[in-house]
């Protein structure tokens, strides 16, 4: 929903008032709980994340069984780097709905970065359960790049392929195959993988260092050269460049 959209919406709800106020008796509470959770979520993204917390604590005082705001609060935190606190308000969100797989996928890849993994399974695998859910395909991929993680190479690789399959050009299922497939001893998957993967997105320190790796088995100079000086020139202070530039001394 637009900024916009929502502060007229507030606007118009707090004109009606409060009901804790004689002077805002009219005050639709669920609305402008609503109201006040889109808002501090269109904040959050845009990174402002004490307007942020704001509008969500707002949202919370209004009504604080409203899903979403318990939801994106959880999200903040996460952002935040408060994960206790970032918890707390996923578990208050799947303790009020049955059927919210937005917030399932979402409390599923937060409970993998904490290597909970047989809870975010959970997680991930409810949300799959909703057979109009949009975002499917994000959600398989989730499941893959956790089962990576985890690891268990078998899963990971069987949730990476589907994803691949209804979307070939995703950049992080297809580093997570070429990672996989570099475990594996597959260096020329690798390479594919890393190919296909620098054709739909930029490279970051992680994907160069993986080329790196994988060039210097397959003995291709040039391409080890061409991985090496994009680490140096593109991310000077990344921890992998330090590790090129110490296995690159003689």
């Amino acid at each position: 929903m637009n900024i916009r959209v929502v502060l007229g919406l507030i606007a118009g709800l707090l004109l009606a008032g409060c009901s804790s106020n004689p002077e805002y008796q009219n005050v639709d509470t669920k609305k402008a709980s609503e109201a006040n959770a889109e808002l501090g979520l269109q904040y959050m993204l845009s990174g402002h994340y004490e307007v942020s917390m704001d509008k969500l604590k707002t949202a919370l005082d209004y009504d604080s069984d409203n899903v979403n705001a318990n939801h994106y609060m959880g999200e903040l935190y996460n952002r935040l780097g408060r994960p206790d606190d970032a918890d707390k308000y996923y578990r208050r969100a799947v303790s009020l709905t049955d059927s919210d797989p937005h917030l399932y996928n979402n409390y599923g890849v937060f409970l993998c970065s904490r290597k909970e993994f047989k809870k975010a399974e959970r997680m991930f695998f409810k949300a799959l359960q909703d057979p109009v859910y949009q975002g499917r395909t994000d959600t398989i991929e989730n499941i893959g790049m956790c089962m990576l993680d985890k690891p268990d190479m078998k899963t990971a690789q069987e949730y990476l392929r589907q994803t691949l399959e209804i979307d070939p050009k995703r950049p992080k299922a297809l580093f997570g195959m070429a990672r996989i497939s570099f475990e594996q001893g597959n260096y020329m998957s690798t390479r594919g993988y890393l190919q296909r993967y620098n054709e739909v997105a930029p490279p970051t320190p992680e994907t160069l260092w993986l080329g790196i790796r994988t060039e210097r088995i397959l003995g291709d100079k040039d391409a080890l050269a061409s991985y090496g000086m994009l680490l140096k020139n593109t991310f000077p202070n990344a921890a992998e460049t330090r590790l090129y530039l110490q296995s690159a001394k003689p």
